[in-house]
């Protein structure tokens, strides 16, 4: 056994790797110390640590997202195996763009795109195709810049002060 396999244990709540000395896991918040108390409101024990902001809450200041405890603050976030979206465009040279601006300041981006009908298979990045229902604000075929979870807060960051608009 390496060094490296000696110092991690499984998160019991969702199996991923976790180092020894960890005090929450950083993929799905579950809290593995005791005592800890919500940031907003410290006389009550946290329920979990937020895997965006890294901030321990209460049950009534965020609560499991499909596993995942997130803040509410967070809770709305779109995310896919430990990446969150925090940019997205129809527009494939200005996501390229807030890629690499996120890669040069040492993030970890990651590019999403996924084509939502039949009609564009083959065809431009986007089609007049709406969907019924509510719209949520998000373009159908939209490219989505996802970084790791505990890069979200720089990223918005960086985005924010390189003016990239949605």
């Amino acid at each position: 056994m390496s060094h490296a396999e000696k110092d991690t244990l499984t998160c019991s709540h969702c199996e991923e790797s976790v180092r020894e000395d960890d005090e929450y896991c950083p993929h799905c918040g579950s809290l593995f110390i005791d005592d800890v108390k919500c940031s907003a409101h410290p006389r009550i024990d946290a329920g979990g640590v937020c895997i965006i902001c890294a901030l321990p809450y209460c049950g009534d200041c965020g609560g499991r997202v499909n596993g995942l405890f997130l803040c509410n603050e967070h809770a709305g976030y779109e995310i896919y195996q430990g990446m969150a979206r925090v940019y997205g465009t129809s527009d494939e040279a200005m996501i390229r763009y807030a890629s690499t601006c996120l890669e040069q300041a040492g993030l970890h981006p990651f590019i999403y795109e996924r084509k939502a009908s039949p009609i564009s298979v083959g065809g431009p990045g986007y089609t007049l195709f709406r969907a019924s229902g509510e719209f949520d604000g998000h373009i159908i075929n939209e490219l989505k810049l996802m970084v790791p979870c505990q890069e979200v807060q720089e990223a918005e960051k960086l985005i924010r002060e390189f003016k990239i608009e949605e």
